[in-house]
């Protein structure tokens, strides 16, 4: 049994718009292990986190579902994605705008075709030509090179990978110089644009 089904929607509700909160307002994505470290701690001792989940299970248990639950698809969520999409963000940079960045005015996402582990779809350009589109952030460029690539051998399209940049984020200049060096050697496309998170959801936990 999920452990999710432990837990009261409303409690459930509360807690995970806690967590995300406070990884926003963390940079989560950028914090070095150790701080992700520091913040479980934390959360375990957070009367809006741990000590609610501490009434369904042990402490150990409470950090291992936050880490494996919640946190693991952050990165999902705040694209309104994945098993905790609904208390991610809505408005965003999506598929359709990542396709518009890759391929041009014109293109369009092929239906049914989205997908995540990293995001990646399919779609065509202006002229009905159709591409592999893989994105995500910087950190995340190895999962996005292999996921082209391999698009690009098996399905035999043209492969993008779209490096998207937060707010207030660039990719420096050395590491962005190897992305190009090592998609140029894979004969794959890359592109970088700027991620627009979109509004926050979670009013859901209000009044939990």
């Amino acid at each position: 049994m999920s452990r999710d089904t432990l837990l009261p929607d409303k409690q459930l509700a509360a807690i995970v718009t806690a967590l995300y909160a406070d990884a926003d307002a963390n940079s989560w994505t950028y914090l070095p292990p150790a701080e992700h470290t520091r913040l479980y701690t934390q959360w375990i001792y957070d009367p809006r986190v741990g000590k609610i989940l501490t009434k369904y299970m042990t402490p150990e248990q409470a950090r291992s579902w936050i880490k494996d639950g919640p946190m693991k698809e952050y990165a999902n969520a705040r694209r309104s994605t994945g098993r905790y999409a609904r208390f991610g963000r809505h408005g965003g940079t999506n598929a359709n705008d990542v396709a518009t960045a890759a391929l041009g005015p014109g293109a369009k996402v092929l239906a049914d075709s989205k997908g995540v582990k990293p995001p990646h779809c399919h779609a065509t350009d202006a002229g009905g030509e159709s591409a592999y589109l893989a994105w995500g952030h910087a950190k995340n460029f190895r999962n996005l090179l292999w996921a082209a690539l391999r698009a690009a051998v098996t399905d035999k399209l043209p492969a993008h990978v779209v490096v998207l940049e937060p707010p207030g984020f660039t990719t420096r200049s050395a590491e962005s110089a190897t992305h190009r060096a090592m998609t140029s050697r894979c004969q794959l496309h890359l592109h970088y644009m700027p991620e627009v998170l979109g509004q926050v959801r979670g009013e859901q936990a209000d009044d939990a």
